[in-house]
């Protein structure tokens, strides 16, 4: 009885037996998730534990995010077939740091690529993917999970967070990449459709939030997180999947929205023998802020394909 009820305990947590670690939570990174006033440009030590770098012979393709000991979410774009034709051993992950200069970062065998089975490009619907690792993650202050919503909702405070170089544009190819964060706020579907052709029903549209700082690129993949201000934890969105050119102003970048796809994501890691178990946070009291147009454009790196930026002035 005293065992099943310390299973039950841990399920209400949204951790199987084998992954005790809350999600969402930022141990190395003291100062909460909101600091409206003296927020700080530069990425600080643990700020986003579960960022990674997806890398193909040790350079870097594109963002992910670590949602379970075992497992890596990502954008399915990033393996193309012909990249899907190479021995899976090339790819690994790097994660704890926020440069990949880093000698005390974890590097990781990607032991399985499991792409959304409804992802037929050049569409981007269902822009999904999902990296099985040779081995578990050791979780530290610098390496922790990210949640993952139930339910789409309108959350108070988000961040996109991604690679880029030392000079913030060029190949991400060397070892100077480093984290860069943009504050983001989601835009309703009406409000996107107007800006955006075909925009499906499994992506969701966010652009900079107004009286912000910062610039863009656009990694594929990098996660979009929100703050939850009851729980004071994080969950992670969105997953970036494209954005247009900087000369297309006042445009947002597209995500692909993750609460749709969590029925998929429990489906494939159970199938997998490591299966990911839903964080439920306690109800939801968020503070709103004002959607307003702000002047943006998300940049997307299509891997192989089209390569989108966009330069200072206009992120």
């Amino acid at each position: 009885m005293f065992l099943l009820l310390i299973a039950l305990l841990m399920a209400s947590n949204g951790h199987s037996q084998d992954d005790p670690v809350q999600c969402g939570y930022r141990p190395a990174f003291p100062n909460s998730s909101w600091l409206p006033f003296r927020e700080l440009l530069e990425v600080q030590n643990g700020e986003f534990p579960w960022q990674a770098s997806v890398q193909m012979f040790q350079k870097h393709l594109c963002g992910g995010s670590i949602i379970h000991r075992w497992w890596v979410l990502t954008a399915a774009h990033c393996f193309p077939r012909t990249l899907l034709e190479r021995a899976v051993v090339n790819v690994t992950v790097v994660m704890g740091t926020k440069v990949l200069s880093n000698i005390y970062l974890e590097r990781k065998q990607v032991q399985k690529i499991i792409i959304h089975k409804d992802f037929k490009p050049p569409h981007l619907d269902s822009d999904l993917c999902l990296l099985l690792l040779a081995t578990p993650v050791k979780f530290t202050n610098f390496k922790m999970p990210i949640c993952l919503p139930e339910k789409e909702e309108t959350w108070d405070r988000c961040w996109m967070a991604e690679w880029v170089s030392a000079s913030g544009y060029g190949p991400h190819n060397g070892l100077s990449l480093h984290l860069k964060k943009l504050r983001v706020i989601q835009i309703n579907q009406r409000e996107c459709a107007k800006r955006v052709r075909r925009l499906s029903t499994t992506m969701l549209c966010a652009w900079q939030e107004p009286h912000t700082k910062g610039n863009c690129q656009g990694d594929s993949g990098a996660p979009m997180v929100c703050a939850n201000w009851r729980s004071r934890r994080l969950f992670q969105v969105g997953v970036f999947s494209w954005g247009l050119s900087s000369g297309s102003r006042g445009r947002p970048g597209l995500f692909v929205s993750v609460p749709q796809f969590i029925p998929w994501i429990q489906e494939v890691t159970q199938k997998e023998g490591r299966a990911f178990t839903l964080s439920r946070a306690p109800g939801s009291s968020l503070i709103h802020f004002p959607r307003y147009p702000v002047l943006l454009g998300l940049g997307s790196q299509m891997m192989l394909a089209t390569v989108f930026t966009c330069d200072k002035s206009n992120c």
